[in-house]
C-alpha cells in the first residue's frame, strides 16, 4: 500500500513539473521563393523581452512586442517588410518583387539574429 502512494505521489510530481516546464517550446519556420521571403518565430513568452531589445538596436526602432502589432518597418527608404508580433509570436514578411537585394540581405541577417537570440 505505501508503494502505491509513494509512486502515486512521484507521478503527480514529475507530471506537474513537466507542465511547468512545458514553455520552452521554440518553432521557427522560414519560407522563401522568388517573390516571398516569410519567417515566423513562436517562442516562449519570457524571451519577448530580450527579443524586443535586439530588434529595437538593430532597426533603430522602439517595437512593443508585448502588445499585439501589425506594421511595415522602413529598412533604406525603398525597401520595407511587414511585421506582425505578438508576446511569444512574431512573423516577418518580405516582398522581394518590390524591394532590393541589399534589403533581402538585411531583413535574412535579422532573421539569423532572431533565431540566435530566441535558442540562447
Amino acid at each position: 500500500m505505501k508503494k502505491i502512494i509513494y509512486s502515486i505521489a512521484i507521478l503527480v510530481i514529475v507530471l506537474s513539473f513537466g507542465c511547468h516546464n512545458g514553455g520552452g517550446n521554440l518553432s521557427i519556420s522560414t519560407i522563401d521563393n522568388n517573390t516571398n521571403f516569410k519567417f515566423e518565430a513562436k517562442y516562449n513568452e519570457s524571451k519577448t523581452g530580450k527579443l524586443e531589445k535586439y530588434l529595437d538596436s538593430a532597426l533603430n526602432n522602439e517595437l512593443p512586442l508585448d502588445q499585439n502589432i501589425d506594421l511595415f518597418v522602413n529598412l533604406n527608404g525603398s525597401d520595407k517588410f511587414n511585421l506582425k508580433a505578438k508576446k511569444g509570436w512574431l512573423v516577418i514578411d518580405f516582398d522581394k518583387r518590390n524591394s532590393s537585394l541589399a534589403g533581402f540581405i538585411k531583413v535574412k541577417n535579422l532573421t539569423e539574429g532572431i533565431k540566435r537570440k530566441l535558442t540562447e
